[in-house]
């Protein structure tokens, strides 16, 4: 396991603000649970450090926090780790915005039902 993976797994497993019942991660939608997983694989491939997800991610709650002071954290995680997995995506050319967005789409309409 590289470094990169170790200090996710320690933020996992200690993370205080990763929604959690008993003690272990909830995904109130099947949506949430495939982002995170995603998102932590493409991480364990070497696509990005945890470094640059995690500053986008702190970044997205940060705006979203001074947008609007009265949106829960834990309520919208998932939509901010999200907004932060295509930042980087872009950002580290694995994607482009034109590709991220034609992607979406074939969710949203139920062109498309699987990841791969």
């Amino acid at each position: 396991m590289d470094e990169d993976s170790k200090v996710l797994m320690n933020y996992i497993q200690e993370s205080a603000n990763l929604p959690r019942e008993n003690g272990e991660l909830i995904f109130k939608t099947p949506w949430e649970g495939r982002i995170f997983a995603m998102a932590v694989l493409l991480l364990e491939k070497g696509f990005y450090p945890w470094k640059v997800f995690n500053g986008q991610f702190v970044r997205e709650i940060g705006e979203a926090e001074r947008q609007n002071p009265e949106t829960d954290v834990v309520t919208a995680y998932y939509q901010h780790w999200v907004h932060a997995f295509e930042k980087v995506l872009v950002d580290k050319e694995v994607f482009t915005e034109e590709q991220l967005k034609a992607r979406t789409h074939e969710f949203t309409s139920g062109q498309r039902h699987h990841v791969c």
